[in-house]
């Protein structure tokens, strides 16, 4: 007898005991046994049979064998697998021989050679010859889906993997099947480009050579590569990546499935935008403002006497702007170095991200599992947290309300909360909405990949300094995200010297008195803090042409007596016990764990308090996905751009008579800019959206003509 709520089965001879509800596959693996599938991925939603590859005698049940991904497994099932039924295993080789009757002979020049499902089958159960004389099914190749896929369509065995994933998953619907039969073909609509966040995901879910990346094909074959296990350092989700390396350059990010963070998978930036790294103008030497004669390239022990110089001689405070991109230990080390070994400093943090949510700290899965979910601050989750939007999608698929009020919940007894856009208070505001709402868990997006761990290392270093009204006399830039600020740029006129760190010329090479090299996420060892408050591991990939920030901040600070190890496994063992509970480095797995939730609440508030009503249109500007300094260095993905659009509500549209492409004038304080309308049921009565890019001087608030 099973046990309540478990069901017993028979696989190949061996009784396995698996929860109800458990699929067919899922109840063999647990037995240890394979049955090969290749339409069948769990994460896209119900099974279709499409390929049957995984066919199984299978008793009691009707005569013939049975696609064994679209079964549950029940009570006293008798299941054969190929490898003890002479049918099972028939009906596999046949489904092999057919598959391969057109599939080309592209082994030894196809990029999922060596890594191809198909290719282990059917060395594994496939026939060893062929029957088929025929010439083989041709097609042109490679068909480009978008500047960052090619498709070779002979190739594909029509699993309708990847458009499951944009039907079901990315919910785009750009990716489909026309025609019928053994005409069948994966297309866009018109042959138009694949453009969406999530595009690059079908690449992975392709077990053949169908769809391939363009930026990776022919750069490499599998006994040539290494995968090094790291985290994406372009969003605050910090999705797990195998960095895939070869003769010491970085050639493909693949999705390192961490189940409570990212489900496997990766938006179109954090997979393609890896080729800023070999960009133009990139930095390998300091470089100095020489008078007349621009910049020139330095030693590193000149400019370490030009970054002293700089540091004692400061007429007036000194003030660092962070990008909120720097590692906790380099983060920690440049606090360490400036608060202990000068007097008068001011930090810019990338923005101030509060613990007051920690009470409240859930894994991003439980989006979802929510039956509510609030989505407050009208800023596009999509553009700031890009994996969110696929867990709040999730969670609408398993029948979630979303709402953008905190009015609108009602006596939901799950809902979960997600802050993004301005003015939350770090998180401090959400946490108080939260426990006003019996929230089972709340999301602050910062706007930065590592705020909250840069905002954590910087308070361990020393106690906050107050607000200085001196004048700036040494202006530090810490990485490309703050080089490339507006802001940034406005204070450094303010300031008598700047000194940036940068991985570019170009976001420096104007303003900058001393530029000196900066890294990147793919060339650092360390650790960020994710959005949920989970600290993760950054491996180093491959070795930067310049030398790491922790190096030369840690021979600087030599020059003002402050003990700054160039080791990121010793920085953090002194900054561990100050702000993440005294965790070894080591410890922090390749899967790192989510803290557990803090005791204690804060204070109650008013619901009221969830988003101020504006009068008249609020604009919400935002920062889209597709821009900043990586971004701007990838060719390909410049046609992942936000286009030149406004987004409107419904009810403000169907007021002014506005219908999705219409020309439609944004204007305020005398201010205006002309945009393509795009009508949109996600976002509130009263707020319209524009990229920065797109709103110019737009003020908060806006009219709209036509």
């Amino acid at each position: 007898m099973s046990a309540a709520g478990t069901v017993r089965l028979t696989i190949d001879g061996i009784q396995v005991e698996v929860p109800k509800g458990t699929g067919l596959v899922e109840a063999a693996l647990a037995a240890g046994i394979e049955i090969p599938v290749f339409c069948y991925e769990p994460r896209l939603g119900a099974p279709v049979g499409a390929c049957r590859m995984c066919l199984c005698e299978i008793t009691p049940g009707p005569p013939k064998p049975q696609a064994a991904c679209t079964l549950q497994a029940t009570d006293g099932m008798d299941v054969r697998t190929a490898l003890t039924s002479a049918v099972a295993a028939e009906a596999q080789n046949a489904t092999l021989e057919f598959i391969l009757v057109n599939h080309p002979l592209d082994c030894p020049v196809c990029d999922k050679g060596g890594e191809c499902p198909l290719q282990d089958l059917t060395f594994r159960y496939g026939p060893g010859n062929t029957r088929m004389t025929f010439p083989k099914r041709t097609f042109d190749k490679p068909i480009p889906i978008s500047p960052l896929i090619a498709l070779d369509r002979e190739r594909c065995i029509l699993c309708y993997r990847c458009t499951r994933f944009s039907e079901q998953v990315a919910e785009d619907g750009q990716l489909v099947a026309v025609n019928r039969g053994s005409q069948t073909q994966i297309a866009t609509f018109e042959d138009e480009p694949y453009r969406a966040p999530f595009t690059g995901n079908v690449i992975e879910l392709c077990p053949v050579g169908a769809l391939t990346s363009t930026t990776y094909r022919f750069e490499a074959r599998p006994w040539e590569i290494q995968d090094v296990p790291s985290v994406c350092g372009l969003c605050p989700v910090g999705c797990n990546v195998d960095v895939t390396t070869r003769e010491g350059k970085v050639k493909r990010i693949l999705s390192r499935n961490h189940p409570e963070v990212d489900q496997g998978w990766l938006c179109d930036k954090g997979r393609f935008a890896h080729q800023h790294l070999n960009a133009d103008d990139r930095l390998s030497d300091p470089l100095l403002r020489v008078r007349r004669r621009g910049f020139e390239e330095i030693s590193w022990e000149r400019a370490l006497d030009v970054a002293e110089q700089l540091l004692r001689g400061a007429d007036g405070r000194i003030v660092t702007a962070l990008s909120g991109s720097e590692t906790v230990e380099q983060a920690y080390a440049l606090a360490k170095l400036l608060r202990r070994g000068l007097s008068s400093h001011t930090a810019m943090l990338p923005e101030e991200v509060s613990d007051a949510l920690d009470s409240f700290r859930v894994p991003l899965s439980a989006i979802a599992d929510a039956d509510v979910i609030a989505v407050l601050g009208d800023a596009p989750i999509v553009e700031r947290a890009p994996i969110v939007e696929l867990w709040v999608k999730q969670a609408k698929r398993n029948g979630a309300r979303v709402v953008t009020s905190l009015d609108e919940i009602g006596e939901a007894s799950d809902p979960i909360l997600i802050w993004c856009g301005p003015g939350g208070g770090g998180g401090a505001r959400l946490a108080a909405l939260a426990e006003s709402a019996s929230a089972k868990g709340a999301f602050y997006l910062p706007e930065t990949a590592n705020a909250r761990g840069v905002c954590d290392a910087w308070a361990a270093a020393a106690d906050t300094e107050p607000a200085n009204p001196d004048p700036i006399g040494l202006l530090i830039v810490s990485g490309d995200e703050a080089a490339a600020n507006p802001d940034v740029r406005a204070l450094a006129e303010q300031a008598e010297r700047v000194l940036v760190i940068s991985m570019f010329h170009g976001l420096a090479g104007g303003w900058a008195d001393l530029v000196l090299p900066g890294t990147s996420y793919l060339e650092r060892d360390g650790t960020y803090v994710n959005l949920e408050g989970r600290l993760q591991r950054l491996r180093r990939a491959v070795i930067p042409p310049a030398p790491d920030e922790l190096v030369w901040i840690s021979r600087l600070a030599e020059r003002f007596d402050v003990a700054v190890s160039p080791y990121p496994s010793a920085v953090f063992a002194e900054v561990s016990p100050i702000a993440f509970g005294g965790i070894p480095f080591g410890v922090v797995g390749d899967l790192a764990e989510l803290p557990p939730a803090t005791e204690g609440h804060v204070p109650g508030q008013s619901r009221d308090m969830a988003v101020s009503e504006p009068s008249g249109l609020r604009l919400i500007r935002y920062r889209p996905l597709f821009s900043g300094p990586a971004v701007e260095r990838t060719p390909e993905l410049q046609f992942q751009r936000p286009l030149a659009e406004v987004e409107i509500s419904r009810h403000d549209a169907t007021d002014r008579r506005i219908r999705t492409g219409d020309d439609v004038t944004v204007s305020s304080n005398g201010t205006s800019v002309t945009l393509r309308a795009r009508i949109s049921d996600d976002l509130r009565a009263g707020v319209v959206r524009v990229a920065d890019e797109h709103a110019g001087d737009l003020q908060p608030t806006v009219e709209l003509s036509t």
